[in-house]
Order: C-alpha cells, then sequence, then structure tokens
C-alpha cells in the first residue's frame, strides 16, 4: 500500500511511526515545507518530500508514485493545503483522509473569527503588551492594528529577518517550541503582557500551555477559531486511522 502522509507537523511524523508499526506492507511518502522539517520526518517515513508542491506537480507525483491513500495531516490552520488535496484526491479518485487534532473549548478564554478580529480586541482588553504567539504568517495584519512597541511575538528562528520588516528586534523572541508552561508564564511576565493572541491549534500545538501559562501570569488568552471545512472523511485518533487502513 502506498500512502501519501502530507504533513509539516508533529502529528504527521507519529502518523508515519504508527503506520509503520502496525501495517507491514506499507510505502510511506511524507511530504514537508521545509529541509528542517524534511530531516526529522526522514526518521519515520520510507521517502520525503522537502518542498511547497503546486497543484498540478501535486497531481502529478501522486499518480506517478501510484498513491492509494492520501492522509492530510497538516496544520489545522492550512485551509488552502486541505482544500487542494481534497480535490486532487476526488480527481485521481484515491480515498483522501484527514487527521485534526482534537479541539477544547477554554471557559476564560476569548474566542474570535480572525487576527484583524483577535488584534482589535486585544487592543481594547490590554493596558501593558500583547504577546502573539500564532506564527509569522499573519504577523502584517496583526502589526497594522497594534502599534509595534506594543506587539511581542514569538516565531521561528528560520522567521526572523522577515520579522524585522515588521517588528523591532527588541520584540522578537525567536525559539522552536513547543514550550512548557512556566516558560510560557516567564515569558508573558519578562515582557510586561497582560495578553496573549493565539490559535486554536490543539494540544501538540502547544495550546494548552499557551493558556495555562497565561493564566498563571494573570493574562487575558484570545484564541482564533479554526477554518471550518467540510472534509470527506476526518479522523481525530491516529489509531482510528490505522484501523481504517487495514480494512482499505
Amino acid at each position: 500500500m502506498n500512502i501519501w502522509i502530507r504533513g509539516g507537523t508533529s502529528d504527521a511524523n507519529t502518523i508515519s511511526k504508527e503506520i509503520k508499526r502496525n501495517i507491514k506492507d506499507s510505502f510511506l511518502i511524507l511530504t514537508t515545507t521545509t529541509d528542517f522539517g524534511g530531516k526529522i520526518a526522514e526518521n519515520f517515513a520510507d521517502f520525503v518530500i522537502s518542498e511547497k508542491m503546486t497543484y498540478d506537480n501535486l497531481k502529478k507525483t501522486l499518480v506517478d508514485k501510484k498513491i492509494d491513500v492520501f492522509i492530510d495531516a497538516t496544520h489545522p490552520f492550512a485551509t488552502h493545503a486541505s482544500e487542494t488535496g481534497i480535490k486532487i484526491s476526488k480527481e485521481v479518485n484515491i480515498p483522501y483522509i484527514r487527521y485534526e487534532r482534537p479541539s477544547e473549548k477554554f471557559k476564560n478564554a476569548f474566542y474570535v473569527e480572525n487576527y484583524e478580529e483577535a488584534a482589535k480586541l486585544a487592543l481594547q482588553i490590554s493596558k501593558k503588551n500583547i504577546f502573539y504567539m500564532s506564527g509569522i504568517k499573519n504577523l502584517k495584519t496583526v502589526s497594522k492594528i497594534i502599534p509595534a512597541d506594543r506587539l511581542i511575538i514569538r516565531i521561528l528562528p528560520t522567521s526572523v529577518s522577515e520579522a524585522l520588516k515588521i517588528i523591532p528586534s527588541k520584540n522578537i523572541i525567536a525559539m522552536q517550541g513547543v514550550f512548557s508552561e512556566n516558560l510560557n508564564k516567564d515569558l508573558i511576565i519578562d515582557y510586561n503582557c497582560d495578553v496573549i493572541i493565539t490559535k486554536d491549534s490543539g494540544k501538540s500545538g502547544g495550546l494548552y500551555e499557551k493558556i495555562s501559562g497565561a493564566s498563571l501570569s494573570g493574562a487575558k488568552t484570545i484564541i482564533i477559531k479554526r477554518p471550518e471545512i467540510n472534509y470527506p472523511l476526518k479522523f481525530e485518533k491516529i489509531d482510528e486511522i490505522v484501523n481504517y487502513l487495514k480494512n482499505v
């Protein structure tokens, strides 16, 4: 069985590991968007592709590699990747499986629909600095609303050069997560923040530690909701994916 896992997350590596452990005749191709992610993925898959694939290239590769099943284990906010995967899977007539990190509602958090709404709310309820913990992709949107001198951001070290075009260096924390609640708490306090902005990235994305760290520091939490997509087939447990594959 040839299985394509579209990844870029720790979930994809765990899925690969469990499939290899339970399905002996499987050949796994795992895709990532960075060389760093690709190096890690090599420990879990038979073949790794580390590049951003175009629609046509992805479709051609699925056919050329004779893929039997397409597993989407991309980030919950990677909507374009998921929508592309669904469409191509239909066109080449192979099963599409979505692994979705379980989502949980937190009582004391503010939930918003998008980054613009998050930034506006943060300004309303904050009297100090605002800690943005949601990556480089939507930083420009947030920085157009929150003054740069009040915006503290935590990003991957590989995103620093891009961030420096938007935010002063003293407000940039470049670290590779996931982080503990105590580290989150200490950073929130040390940078004099009373609000954090994050997204519903689930447990494996460090959401629990961010919220508990904010609570310990006395800061409020704003969470951006996940986008809604109508997946053909979705699982929230990896063992359910393995069981499905056993019966394909």
